[in-house]
């Protein structure tokens, strides 16, 4: 028996395997059906991030948006989209930070009472797992930069567990959220 030297037409040897990141279309599907709780974790965040900048964090939010609909800024798909923003707005405030301190500006007068809020408000969330020692340290490592696996290996749960705890704090901070 011999073996055909072509293959025909339809027979394909290629795998088609899943975009590891989302299209346009579906990152702004997700934006567009944010809920409250977490367009609120994004305003928290992008005010964390903005006092640094000369810019306001509705700016930063803008920002981040515009440059993940314009493609520019590609969301890989393990990422939850908070987290994944929270990550674009972060670049975007480390860009526009001021590299000298030199003149004041009057935005820059209200640094110091930005960033006390910011740790206020992370110590009122961090005081809602206070019988959750597990929690608190994969918030803690959020708050340092940890994201995606690295979030898992510290908590030193498996996958699933991890996944129910991140629900649970979740909740919580939704239910914080006004």
């Amino acid at each position: 028996m011999s073996l055909p030297q072509e293959l025909p037409a339809e027979v394909s040897l290629q795998v088609e395997l899943p975009a590891e990141t989302y299209t346009l279309l579906e990152a702004s599907q997700a934006i567009r059906s944010l809920n409250a709780g977490h367009k609120t974790l994004l305003v928290k965040i992008a005010k964390a991030y903005a006092w640094k900048t000369r810019y306001g964090y509705e700016d930063l939010i803008q920002e981040a948006l515009t440059r993940v609909l314009e493609g520019k800024r590609a969301w890989p798909r393990q990422l939850p989209i908070v987290v994944f923003l929270r990550g674009v707005m972060r670049s975007i405030a480390s860009d526009w930070a001021p590299e000298s301190v030199d003149a004041v500006e009057a935005d820059e007068v209200g640094c110091a009472n930005h960033a006390a809020a910011a740790r206020i408000d992370a110590q009122k969330i961090l005081a809602l797992f206070d019988d959750d020692p597990i929690a608190q340290k994969i918030f803690v490592a959020m708050l340092e930069g940890a994201k995606g696996e690295e979030l898992r290996e510290i908590s030193g749960l498996a996958a699933k567990d991890y996944e129910s705890k991140r629900t649970k704090m979740r909740r919580r901070l939704e239910k914080m959220s006004p």
